[in-house]
């Protein structure tokens, strides 16, 4: 299994729309199809949907079980003390970008499933499991999600291996929006800053008609981003002193504010808590300054009503909002059935009957119905996903397999 996760991790899978005629490009294409070779040499079944999705199964019956991973990835970013990808083990951890994000985790089930075939000694199982590998996960449009309901319709119950134990019972809404003004009123005559809309940037250069300036941050989720430091955020501070028009405006709509309290959007609900913004991307190109910005609302709000809010207020200051893709909050039952087998199979094996989770990120539980968040992050230890020296332990690597089997086999047993 760490062999088999280790040839992946080595993969640089960033989404990259339609380059070298590939839905999402070269490098998920890739992690796609050695996944599925992985899987196939197993003894599953296999799909790969034109790089779209893919998908390994066994079992038989009417009704599929899915287990939503993917295996795209984030940018590595900066401050590495190892190489982002190669899969590097040292002092009981496994070191690469998707450790944890969600390769990890997808090569773990798939082990899981393995053994859970064994121990039936070649008899089949009662329904059909369905891995399910996504290609475009972090970047939020979900296109690889579209395809596969296009295609092959929703499954009946299952889970995600990309939250947090005990198991995630709400998330808030995801809306990322790409605000842009005319580059001839911004000031900026070129500028760069961040990697993805969900991460903290940690670096922002800009070059206006005085120089080149240039700020430093500290990387985060960006579901959490009190957690890091903006670049950019403190860029547009030190260019706003210069009466730079898009520095200004920056200053006036988001400096210093990661609830949307300037933008009139803060809300807050009992279950998820506050709102959150992340100022994820800045970039100069096509005779536009755009920033892209990553907003975390409660399940309380819509989408549209924080869209229409954000353009209201930016309008005055010359942006437009180009064209965006909401992803659902999700509310689910703590006490249903799915919930409670999952539950089961965590406490069996960690002792721990902490109760089930409100979080502030995005997984494929928004995907289809009664899907659910279930791990790999384990309560009170380090994550750091989305951050340099992405890692997971040996230790975990094998705790997860034993709960993701009796998950699995949980799962199987239900009516």
């Amino acid at each position: 299994m760490l062999e088999a996760l280790g040839g992946l991790l080595a993969i640089e899978s960033v989404a990259e729309h339609g380059k070298e005629g590939l839905p999402f490009g070269p490098g998920p294409a890739r992690a796609l199809e050695y996944t599925l070779s992985l899987c196939e040499a197993l003894g599953f079944r296999v799909k790969n949907a034109g790089g779209l999705y893919g998908y390994a199964e066994a079992g038989q019956g009417e009704k599929v079980i899915g287990v939503l991973s993917h295996l795209d990835v984030v940018p590595a970013g900066n401050g590495w003390t190892v190489p982002p990808f190669a899969g590097t083990v040292r002092d009981g951890r496994l070191y690469g970008r998707g450790s944890v994000d969600d390769k990890g985790p997808a090569v773990v089930c798939t082990y899981a499933l393995r053994d859970l075939l064994d121990a039936y000694g070649g008899r089949p199982l009662p329904k059909r499991v369905r891995l399910i590998f996504g290609q475009t996960e972090e970047n939020g449009d979900w296109l690889d999600m579209e395809a596969y309901l296009r295609e092959e319709g929703p499954v009946d119950y299952g889970f995600t291996p990309d939250g947090d134990f005990p198991a995630i019972y709400c998330e808030k809404g995801v809306l990322v929006l790409t605000l842009a003004m005319p580059q001839e009123a911004s000031g900026l005559l070129s500028a760069q800053g961040g990697t993805a809309p969900n991460i903290v940037p940690d670096f922002c250069r800009a070059e206006t008609a005085s120089g080149s300036h240039s700020a430093s941050g500290k990387p985060a989720h960006g579901s959490a981003p009190w957690e890091g430091e903006n670049a950019i955020d403190r860029l547009m501070e030190q260019l706003a002193r210069e009466d730079v028009p898009f520095a200004k405006a920056y200053q006036a709509l988001f400096g210093g504010d990661v609830y949307g309290k300037k933008l009139g959007i803060a809300a807050r609900s009992p279950e998820s808590g506050p709102l959150s913004l992340n100022v994820g991307m800045l970039r100069v190109q096509e005779g536009q300054a755009r920033l892209t910005i990553d907003i975390r609302h409660p399940e309380t709000q819509s989408a549209q009503e924080v869209a229409a809010q954000v353009e209201a207020a930016v309008k005055p200051y010359g942006f437009q909002i180009q064209p965006y893709h909401p992803l659902r909050p999700v509310f689910l039952d703590r006490k249903g059935a799915v919930m409670e087998r999952l539950l089961s199979a965590y406490r069996e094996e960690s002792g721990d009957f902490s109760e089930p989770l409100a979080i502030g990120g995005g997984t494929y539980a928004r995907a289809m119905d009664n899907i659910i968040a279930f791990g790999p992050n384990f309560p009170g230890e380090e994550s750091r996903e989305h951050q340099a020296d992405e890692y997971i332990t040996l230790e975990n690597l094998e705790r997860l397999r034993r709960i993701y089997r009796r998950a699995l086999e949980n799962l199987l047993e239900m009516e």
